[in-house]
């Protein structure tokens, strides 16, 4: 019997271990993701990331000289890592280079976790509803 229970126990702690790596990140903890990462991965001059959010389908990325960029993620085309002067860049793939959505990451590895974590929550989005009663 105490063998029967141990297994049990073995089973569906095992189990449970698995569905929790399994589990897909929401919306607010892939922006948190983007957020940390993106403060860590990016360096311009003196410039730092204060914070990146998203209203709606807007990802805006505020800085720390006060200055914001604002991205469409809306579009339904895929994302590119490019390889620019300043190190990497995120942007659609058809968009100019100068269109970029995140910006002066230093390793590629980085900018593919990046562009990875903003394809998930570009999906997020896709299916989330619409809260905006003004907006498209």
């Amino acid at each position: 019997m105490k063998n029967f229970l141990l297994i049990c126990f073995l089973f569906f702690g095992a189990h449970s271990g698995l569905e929790a790596q399994n589990t897909t990140l929401n919306k607010q903890q892939t922006i948190a993701y983007i957020n940390k990462l993106y403060k860590i991965a990016y360096r311009y001059k003196e410039t730092k990331i204060d914070t990146v959010t998203v209203d709606g389908k807007v990802l805006t990325v505020f800085l720390s000289t006060g200055q914001h960029y604002r991205s469409d993620l809306s579009k339904s085309e895929p994302l590119a890592v490019a390889r620019v002067k300043s190190g990497y860049q995120i942007r659609y793939k058809s968009a100019a280079s100068t269109e970029e959505i995140l910006w002066a990451i230093q390793t590629e590895d980085d900018a593919k976790r990046l562009q990875k974590a903003l394809q998930h929550l570009i999906g997020i989005l896709k299916t989330e509803k619409k809260t905006d009663p003004f907006g498209s």
